[in-house]
């Protein structure tokens, strides 16, 4: 096959990293055959792991035996780029082997997503600010979405504070409770309403109305778990 088949075909042998991002029910199977799906996912998703982790020692190994002035300036790009990898994939690969690496006796960061991993590897400039976060922050209930702000303010104040870590926590998720309450509130004031004694025609308007808006902010609040996700 060519070379854009092989890439399409990569890009497709992708497992999604967050169980609840898979849009599959499992109840429309049953329970044996669920457990079966549900394991396969699992081992899937390990050997994607495995494979981003020996892909980033390669990758590594191949950098550093080329780095530095001398004759093979620039032919680490010119190999990546003739093996069909782009620059992003490789170097989320070496980040990701080597916080892995860097941190092989701490059981919390060998489970965390790539995703994840590939920010806290963005503290770069100073490895033990970037021990410093792995340590302190939790990043395995946090979202993305918050590890990417925690590590750019780390990396602009060049410190990781309990402070910090509740402050970003807390900013993300306002919307989605927001969401949430709003919902919730907006169930109550239909029951009310079916309660009351108003026109069946009133009735139908005022319910429309309001289950418009209620599919809206169930939208928004979809999108926003995809966007943390992405």
């Amino acid at each position: 096959f060519n070379k854009e088949r092989g890439l399409k075909m990569e890009k497709g042998l992708i497992i999604k990293e967050k169980i609840e991002d898979i849009d599959f029910d499992y109840k429309t199977v049953d329970e044996e055959t669920g457990n079966i799906m549900q394991q396969a996912v699992d081992k899937m998703r390990v050997v994607t792991q495995n494979t981003r982790l020996v892909m980033g020692e390669q990758l590594n190994i191949v950098q550093e035996r080329l780095a530095g002035n001398n004759q093979y300036d620039g032919f680490f790009g010119k190999w990546y780029s003739a093996l069909g990898l782009k620059k992003d994939v490789v170097y989320d690969c070496i980040n990701y082997y080597k916080v892995l690496i860097a941190n092989s006796e701490n059981q919390m960061i060998q489970e965390l997503s790539f995703s994840k991993i590939c920010e806290v590897a963005k503290i770069k400039e100073d490895i033990e600010l970037q021990k410093e976060v792995i340590e302190k922050a939790p990043l395995k209930e946090m979202k993305v979405k918050q590890v990417t702000e925690l590590v750019k303010q780390v990396n602009s104040r060049k410190e990781v504070t309990e402070e910090l870590i509740n402050e970003i926590m807390q900013k993300n998720d306002e919307p989605n409770t927001t969401l949430k309450n709003f919902i919730k509130v907006t169930n109550v004031i239909i029951q009310k309403i079916k309660e009351q004694n108003m026109p069946k025609e009133d009735v139908e308007k005022v319910l429309n109305l309001i289950n418009e808006v209620k599919d809206l902010c169930s939208i928004e609040q979809t999108n926003s778990h995809i966007e943390e996700e992405g």
